[in-house]
C-alpha cells in the first residue's frame, strides 16, 4: 500500500502544532509535510519534509499550495490556522477534483458562522439551543436594551478573534459609553463561571457527530493551560446535536459555560482546535481518528477517554544554524532534525 502524505499548515501556530503532534503519535508510517510562511516555525521539526509557503493573504498563497499538493502527492491536507480556513473552504471542491487530495474543512457557510461571534449566536438562537444574550455594539438601542434587560456586567468581544484577545468586561454604563459605535465589537451577556468552562471536540462525519470529548479548563492568555477530564457526558447530545445541525465536515470545537443546568456555546471553530492534542493525551485522538477514516474508512473510534488532568509546560527543541540557513534560501528542507529537550528528561 502507498504511504499515505499528509500535509499540515500552519507549523508556526499552536494550533498546527497540536495537529503534527497527534500525528507523530501514530503507530504506523505517514509521511507528514509542514508547510507556514516562517522557517524558524518550531512544527517544521515535527514532520518529515518541511516547506515555507506565502501568507495567507499573498495572492500567490493557494498557487504555492497547489504545487506542493500536485508534487508531493498530498493525500490528506489538515489546516492549522484560522485565516486559511476561508480559503481552503472556499476552493475544497477544486483542490479535491484536481489533486486527488481531501481537504478537512467545513463548507463556507459554517466557516462563517463559527468565524463571527455574533453570528454563532444567532444561528444557536434560530436553531432553538442555549445562547448568550448578544448585540452587535453599533447597534446603540439594542446595546441599550440589552443592558436595562440584563444589567452589568457585560462582556465586549471582537466580532472575529480568538484567545480572548481584545475582550474586555464592561462593568458600567460610562465603560458601555466606549464600546457603542464599534462595528467590530459584540456586547454580549456575562455567562457565570461558577462552573468553569469548557471546550468540547467533535467529529462530524456524513452529517453525524460520531464522537464529542468535553474538556473543563483553565485559561492564561486565552490559551488552555490546565484541562481536567469531563467523564460525566452530560452535555455530549445538546454539543453533538449542535454540531449536526450546524452542518461541520470534520472537526468543530465548542467553547460553553454552563446556566441553569445546560451548556451555552459562546465560540465556535471550525477546526481542529489547541486542546486537540490535549484530547489526545485523555485517549482520543482526533487527528488520526479522521485520517483513517478518509484513507482506509477506518470506523471513527468509541470515545473512551482516561480520568485526570492536563498541565501544559514548555519544551524545546535545538536546531543548528546550517540547516536554519539552508532552509531559509531553499524554502525546503527534507528530514528535518533537531535535538528534542522535553520539559524532565527521561
Amino acid at each position: 500500500m502507498k504511504q499515505l502524505t499528509v500535509m499540515v499548515t500552519g507549523a508556526g501556530a499552536v494550533l498546527g502544532q497540536g495537529v503534527l503532534r497527534c500525528l507523530r503519535m501514530a503507530q504506523r508510517p505517514i509521511r507528514v509535510i509542514t508547510a507556514d510562511p516562517d522557517y524558524r516555525a518550531a512544527g517544521h521539526w515535527l514532520g518529515d519534509f518541511a516547506v515555507t509557503i506565502p501568507m495567507a493573504d499573498d495572492p500567490e498563497y493557494l498557487k504555492a499550495v497547489e504545487i506542493i499538493l500536485a508534487r508531493e502527492q498530498v493525500g490528506i491536507l489538515l489546516i492549522g490556522t484560522d485565516v486559511e480556513l476561508p480559503i481552503f473552504s472556499k476552493e475544497r471542491v477544486h483542490l479535491e477534483a484536481k489533486y486527488g487530495t481531501r481537504v478537512v474543512v467545513s463548507s463556507p457557510r459554517v466557516v462563517e458562522i463559527a468565524n463571527d461571534k455574533l453570528m454563532t449566536a444567532h444561528f444557536l438562537e434560530g436553531a432553538g439551543f442555549s445562547f448568550a444574550l448578544s448585540v452587535s455594539a453599533d447597534d446603540r438601542s439594542a446595546i441599550a436594551e440589552l443592558a436595562k434587560t440584563i444589567g452589568f456586567p457585560l462582556i465586549a468581544k471582537p466580532k472575529q478573534g480568538a484567545r480572548s484577545v481584545g475582550v474586555f468586561v464592561v462593568n458600567s454604563p460610562e465603560e458601555l459609553s466606549h464600546v457603542m459605535g464599534r462595528t467590530d465589537l459584540v456586547v454580549q451577556e456575562l455567562l457565570p463561571g461558577n462552573e468553569g468552562e469548557y471546550t468540547a471536540g467533535c467529529l462530524v462525519v456524513q452529517k453525524k457527530c460520531l464522537a464529542s470529548v468535553m474538556l473543563r479548563r483553565d485559561l492564561r492568555d486565552g490559551n488552555t493551560y490546565r484541562a481536567y477530564a469531563d467523564t460525566s457526558r452530560r452535555f455530549d447530545g445538546e454539543i453533538s446535536a449542535i454540531a449536526e445541525r450546524l452542518g461541520c465536515y470534520g472537526p468543530c470545537n465548542f467553547q460553553f459555560r454552563i446556566k441553569n443546568g445546560r451548556p451555552v456555546v459562546f465560540e465556535i471553530n471550525a477546526r481542529f482546535s489547541g486542546t486537540t492534542p490535549i484530547r489526545a493525551m485523555f485517549g482520543f485522538n482526533e487527528v488520526l481518528a479522521i485520517v483513517d477514516y478518509l484513507n482506509t474508512d477506518t470506523p471513527i473510534p468509541e470515545v473512551k477517554i482516561k480520568e485526570g488532568a492536563v498541565f501544559r509546560a514548555w519544551s524545546d527543541i535545538y536546531v543548528d544554524a546550517l540547516q536554519l540557513e539552508n532552509f531559509k534560501i531553499t524554502k525546503s528542507l527534507s528530514a528535518p532534525n533537531c535535538t528534542e529537550y522535553p520539559f524532565r528528561s527521561l
